[in-house]
């Protein structure tokens, strides 16, 4: 290698390379410029066809090129395992020069001297770069010819090599010492943004175009886990690069991929499309989106796990040591920030949830609410309380049918009240009162954005009633294509709100109440049936005001005293004329009829007694509505209490009396008496 002519004055030549060598890389800092002028220096003392510099990258344990002659990018011409059995990889360890020639059978073994032997090198000679002790590469010279240089070149390139190694030495700390310098400025407008009050989108995005400076990355987000511990769902994604981002995250189970080893070992995983380390579906669908490579950092909060911070590449090399520690960095102040986000919105959420519910409450209060007890003794309310007592311990869901005005809320919180959920929330839905296309949002609750006008996040009745009751009234009013949602959040016990990714599961007892006949709407494919199915698990009905009139006297009392009371109004009786007139009225609109007229009767009588004030087509008649809808008018009546009162010997009360064979109340059957004029005898 040393040229022929004139090895007599190598050693003036080799210290001029020296001299000429010092001058030009002093006060250089590019790492191309010190190489240029190692070459033209060297150039003085030696001839040779082709130079490589390989520097030692002690992540990957290899020598990698990072200057070559034989092109401007020289870094894929070589590529040394350290610990192989390669030349280069020799004088690495041993740090004693080598020269080859036979690179013809070295390069079975060495694909990177293939290369060269393939260009025409057939010798070459490996100089180790060393500063003192601290090894940093190695020098590759290339020649065309057959040669074996002298002890004396080989000295001499060493000097230079040694020589050379301190330049490279300073360069390398300065490269190190600049990244480590970017590092830590990126670490501190991290902190800054996780202390700043950003949306968590757009503080996940600050934090990856903040990572991107230092550590490549197609693709980062973060996947949270769901309360279970076993699912996770991947929120706040973000491409530094620009590409674009699935409309749909995946949410899953969380066997199979990496988080889940990341969470179990505490510590980062990176894969390179290791499909039998991680066989789950999700793994192959990220796969499928681009991913190959990826680096999954643990977040472990305080008290549980959170997730995982993923960066994922599209392809390249991976992660290196030095990027993980980074990340591992980042990701345990991450953690810190996500948690109290977390227990933030927690906090939000049961505040926004308290607040609701006052709201709710306050909205529905009234007065009638506050009824302690319900009002009735016929035998026919008596079976529906009976009911009441048996279902109400339970958790079964409870069908309440009856016509409108007959009670059915107050059935509903009377299986409440008397249920293990009494201490928790009575949440009351009316189906019908509330327009088909915000139904949906009113009992799943909806994300802020998921449509026009929602202006922030809703949260559900089903919510709301969360380890309470809820009571869906008017249930058959129900879009039938609302219906499929409602009967899995029945069945499951789950819901999604509107717009929103993320599974909310619920503990919730449901009351369902209709004034239609359902069975017969799933007939007619206005309902579904797997859905009445699930409601119809323990009907109950409630009977009409007109199949109950032995109770009127008792209600027409409690509605008095209650709005007297109310109204600050001295009344003190009630005419058993009126109370007659009552009994003998249709009721159509049932027990919420009888109170609006107690209700405004109170608020027309000026004295002491209640001036009851019938609807003016359905004043006090003689005609007696036995049962359903058919009317008997006041002389089949007369018959039936005639003919009762001869069978009884003409008593009225006790077991055989006349009362007890009509099914009427002693006092009922007195005032018929008296209102239809029957001889005293049979009184």
């Amino acid at each position: 290698m040393i040229d022929r002519g004139v090895a007599e004055a190598f050693d003036s030549g080799l210290y001029e390379a020296i001299f000429d060598l010092a001058q030009a890389i002093a006060g250089q800092s590019n790492l191309k410029t010190l190489c240029d002028a190692l070459t033209a220096s060297l150039g003085r003392v030696a001839s040779f066809d082709s130079l490589e510099i390989l520097l030692y990258d002690p992540v990957r344990n290899e020598l990698q090129s990072h200057f070559g002659t034989r092109g401007e990018d020289g870094r894929s011409a070589f590529l040394v395992p350290a610990d192989g059995n390669s030349v280069a990889a020799s004088v690495w360890r041993d740090q004693k020069p080598v020269v080859s020639s036979a690179l013809e059978d070295a390069s079975r073994g060495d694909p990177s001297i293939g290369k060269l032997f393939d260009e025409g090198v057939r010798t070459i000679t490996v100089v180790p770069l060393s500063n003192g002790h601290r090894r940093l590469g190695i020098l590759v010279f290339g020649l065309h010819e057959q040669y074996q240089p002298d002890e004396a070149a080989l000295t001499g390139l060493g000097t230079i090599a040694s020589k050379f190694a301190v330049v490279v030495d300073g360069y390398l700390a300065g490269l190190r010492l600049e990244q480590q310098s970017e590092r830590m400025r990126v670490l501190f407008e991290i902190t800054n943004a996780l202390i700043s009050k950003l949306p968590m989108a757009e503080l996940f995005s600050a934090i990856s175009q903040q990572l991107w400076r230092v550590i490549d990355h197609d693709l980062a987000f973060v996947a949270l886990l769901d309360p279970s511990g076993d699912a996770f769902h991947v929120t706040a994604l973000h491409s530094p690069k620009g590409l674009e981002i699935p409309s749909d995250p995946p949410y899953g189970r969380l066997e199979g991929v990496p988080l889940a080893e990341a969470l179990k070992t505490g510590k980062p995983v990176t894969a390179n499309l290791d499909y039998e380390r991680f066989p789950s579906p999700l793994y192959r669908r990220g796969v499928e989106l681009g991913v190959r490579i990826s680096c999954t950092i643990p977040l472990m909060g305080a008290s549980k796990e959170l997730g995982g911070l993923v960066l994922a590449r599209n392809g390249g090399e991976e992660f290196s040591n030095e990027e993980v520690g980074l990340l591992a960095q980042v990701g345990r102040q991450f953690a810190i920030a996500l948690e109290n986000a977390l227990t933030f919105r927690e906090l939000t959420e049961i505040k926004e949830k308290l607040s609701a519910e006052k709201r709710y409450l306050e909205e529905e209060i009234r007065f009638d609410q506050n009824v302690n007890g319900m009002v009735g003794e016929s035998p026919a309310f008596q079976e529906v309380i009976q009911a009441i007592r048996i279902v109400a311990p339970t958790d079964a869901t409870v069908l309440v049918q009856g016509e409108t005005g007959t009670g059915k809320e107050l059935v509903a919180r009377a299986i409440h009240d008397l249920s293990g959920r009494s201490k928790q929330s009575f949440i009351k839905v009316n189906c019908a009162a509330i327009p088909a296309t915000l139904l949906e949002s009113e009992l799943f609750g909806h994300e802020k954005g998921s449509f026009t006008g929602a202006f922030a996040q809703k949260i559900g009745r089903f919510e709301l009633a969360h380890k309470g009751t809820l009571f869906l009234d008017e249930v058959g009013e129900i879009p039938l294509e609302l219906q499929s949602k409602l009967l899995r959040a029945v069945q499951e016990h789950e819901l999604e709100r509107l717009g929103g990714n993320r599974t909310i599961h619920f503990d919730v007892r449901l009351v369902a109440a209709t004034n239609r006949n359902l069975k017969q709407m799933v007939d007619e494919g206005k309902f579904r049936s797997d859905l009445y199915y699930r409601l119809h698990v323990f009907p109950l009905t409630v009977p009409p005001l007109r199949e109950r009139r032995e109770d009127i006297p008792l209600l027409v009392r409690y509605f008095t005293q209650m709005y007297a009371k109310r109204m600050n109004r001295p009344i003190e009786e009630i005419p058993s004329a009126s109370i007659g007139a009552l009994e003998a009225y249709d009721w159509p609109g049932n027990i919420r009829e009888l109170q609006n007229i107690i209700e405004r009767s109170v608020i027309l009588s000026s004295g002491h007694v209640l001036e009851v004030r019938l609807p003016e087509p359905a004043r006090p008649s003689a005609q007696f509505v036995q049962t359903g809808r058919r009317r008997i008018d006041e002389s089949v009546e007369r018959e039936r209490i005639l003919a009762a009162l001869r069978e009884s010997g003409g008593k009225v009360s006790g077991a055989h009396g006349a009362a007890a064979r009509l099914g009427l109340r002693r006092t009922t059957l007195q005032s018929r008496i008296k209102r239809l004029h029957i001889e005293r005898q049979y009184r």
